[in-house]
């Protein structure tokens, strides 16, 4: 899809989102990192904000939408497979007697 200025960015989703991980993260750090080395990582989860929001304003108006790709997953699960089973041959489809020549 093409760039599309007019397109809605979901700012409240992406913040969510970002708040979620970092909180995720957060946690991640106080148990996995050595205390000396918490700043840095501290600072990179906090740089990766503006990023992530920016980031994900660009997919948005490039019309990437994970919605849509939400209901598409759910159309194929309800949706008939492609190949049914085939019925058992009759006489008049010529599974009945073999040929005669």
């Amino acid at each position: 899809m093409a760039w599309d200025s007019s397109r809605p960015v979901p700012w409240q989703r992406l913040i969510r989102e970002w708040l979620i991980y970092v909180a995720i993260m957060v946690a991640i750090v106080f148990i996995a990192v050595q205390p000396s080395s918490r700043v840095g990582a501290f600072t990179g989860l906090f740089v990766s904000g503006p990023a992530y929001l920016a980031f994900g304003a660009v997919l948005a108006k490039f019309g990437y939408s994970r919605d849509r790709l939400r209901r598409a997953t759910q159309k194929t699960r309800n949706e008939p497979p492609l190949q049914q089973a085939r019925p058992a041959p009759t006489k008049r489809t010529g599974g009945g007697t073999p040929r005669r020549r």
